[in-house]
């Protein structure tokens, strides 16, 4: 998957800032533990996104969980920093739940479930 990450080195889209906080799920011990830990995106685009996380035991590659595990994308570490994660996303995420995405102002809005169609993710989600 990082190969996947690397091979889109060159930035298409346009950040857009934002403070919102997600589910991140990634397994620990092989494939015996699922664990879930939460990151706070800082800005996003069509193809990632950089975030924070209090947990530094959060792997290169892990998926994002959008609402009650509704929506899931997977992502690829590119760069680690003071703390702070560089991501890309295994596919690129749709231009409208992105602008949604960024123009959140509740930053728990999707920690709970959500109602696919307000995000653009509906058929996806």
């Amino acid at each position: 998957m990082t190969k996947l990450a690397f091979e889109q080195e060159s930035r298409n889209w346009v950040r857009r800032s934002c403070n919102v906080l997600v589910h991140v799920l990634f397994t620990l011990k092989g494939v015996r533990q699922v664990s879930q830990a939460q990151l706070r995106v800082l800005n996003i685009s069509e193809n990632g996104l950089m975030a924070t996380s209090h947990r530094h035991d959060i792997p290169d590659h892990f998926f994002i969980s959008i609402g009650d595990r509704q929506y899931h994308i997977g992502c690829a570490v590119v760069h680690r920093e003071n703390g702070v994660l560089h991501v890309r996303f295994i596919r690129e995420q749709p231009t409208v739940f992105i602008n949604v995405f960024a123009s959140l102002a509740d930053p728990f809005a999707l920690l709970e479930e959500i109602r696919p169609a307000l995000y653009g993710l509906e058929g996806l989600a």
